[in-house]
């Protein structure tokens, strides 16, 4: 009887100290490393610089940190990578999210500019014209209207630095070729039209 009532004690007693440890509730804290919004370059590389998780029970759990989201480097837009952990009781903490913009390098040249030519034995008159930018190729550039040529059929030019280079190609029912050079906000282009005719076209932006 004695060892009966010895048991029902300690069972009680166990019982009692059990439901009074309190379980843990505090999640763990995120912190990335470097900068929480990123700008990469187009067609460059993205490099993770990763994160650090602190828990107040465990310690330092980074290496169960799970990471999520891609970043396509040849492509314009912004991304986003998540970071996202758990403790040993399953407390998780607040997602860190990282930003990171992929950009064309060349998007200084976006924008309206009064085009003055000056053509080879042809007066010629100003006009406007438009620059955007390529979502896929890094430093490429489309001028909207060139001399008479198709608005709707931009011609595409390639920036290295402060000089502007204009592969030959077909615009609509011509073919267009050339060169320039930037300053601040003009720009300069030589070109020529079907092989023959040559105009310098001088931009401001407006």
């Amino acid at each position: 009887m004695k060892i009966t009532s010895f048991l029902i004690v300690a069972l009680v007693g166990t019982a009692i100290f059990t439901s009074c440890k309190k379980r843990d509730k505090v999640a763990p804290v995120i912190t990335l490393i470097g900068d929480y919004e990123q700008v990469v370059h187009l067609n460059g590389s993205y490099i993770e610089s990763g994160a650090t998780a602190k828990d107040n029970k465990s310690g330092d759990i980074t290496a169960s940190i799970v990471v999520s989201g891609t970043v396509n480097v040849n492509k314009v837009g912004e991304y986003r990578k998540f970071y996202d952990v758990e403790d040993e009781n399953g407390n998780k903490a607040a997602t860190a999210i990282r930003f990171v913009n992929v950009v064309n390098d060349a998007d200084y040249m976006l924008g309206t500019f009064m085009a003055s030519p000056n053509c080879t034995g042809t007066s010629t008159t100003n006009y406007n014209t438009s620059i955007t930018t390529s979502q896929t190729v890094n430093n490429r550039i489309y001028i909207k209207r060139v001399l008479f040529l198709v608005e709707d059929d931009p011609i595409a030019a390639d920036i290295n630095g402060s000089v502007i280079t204009i592969p030959l190609q077909n615009v609509g029912t011509n073919t267009l070729e050339g060169s320039g050079t930037i300053s601040g906000s003009q720009f300069l282009i030589d070109v020529m039209v079907n092989g023959s005719y040559s105009c310098t076209v001088d931009h401001t932006k407006i």
